[in-house]
């Protein structure tokens, strides 16, 4: 057998479930279609506070790279067009920068957690390790491309403790939720997932 298979079989049966899983659920169109029908839904909930890290962490770590980056960013746009529609965004200059500021930030937490180290992709343990880091860093690194932005364009004065206190537990509540959702998923094609016979029992040689 080839290489691959010989190390895809060396590998516990726990391990090539889980991978399965997450496979599985990362090119789901259901998955992609649900975060970004939720992200879609928590532009109506919120306004300027939408949880872009915590669907940017969620999306890049569960979902396939192109579909991580479509899904942050149409609800990056969807939060852009009800804010110039809905709630009446003034337009200038300042405010269409912003919006690209918001953007480029979504942006780079999306890929951030999109890189999925080999540790996330072979376990439970190792893939909400990387959750918990690609959020974390993540959420530092949104709010570093705010405040630098804040600089330049102004309107920096949002940056307190608790605005940011708030801001970080309204993402990690998202993220906890949506993270949960995608354990029960993966949990469910864990349990009903049968590994191949020519990888457990007779390989091809």
């Amino acid at each position: 057998m080839s290489y691959i298979e010989s190390n895809i079989a060396d590998q516990p049966s726990t391990v090539l479930n889980w991978h399965q899983g997450w496979e599985t659920i990362a090119t789901s169109r259901l998955w992609f279609f649900l975060l970004v029908g939720l992200g879609t839904m928590s532009n109506v909930v919120y306004t300027c506070t939408v949880p872009l890290v915590g669907f940017g962490a969620i999306a890049g770590s569960t979902l396939i790279r192109r579909r991580a980056i479509a899904t942050a960013m149409t609800m990056w746009l969807v939060n852009q067009m009800l804010g110039f529609t809905l709630h009446h965004y003034p337009l200038t200059l300042s405010t269409f920068a912003w919006g690209f500021v918001l953007g480029l930030g979504t942006l780079l937490v999306t890929l951030l957690a999109s890189m999925n180290p080999p540790f996330a992709q072979n376990q439970t343990i190792g893939h909400y390790q990387w959750l918990g880091i690609a959020f974390a860093v993540g959420f530092i690194l949104y709010e570093l491309v705010i405040w630098l932005a804040g600089l330049a364009l102004g309107g920096g004065e949002g940056f307190t403790l608790p605005i940011l206190g708030g801001i970080l537990m309204g993402n990690a509540v998202w993220a906890i939720a949506l993270s949960s959702i995608h354990a029960l998923w993966v949990w469910g094609v864990v349990k009903h997932s049968v590994l191949p016979s020519r990888l457990s029992t007779n390989p091809v040689k």
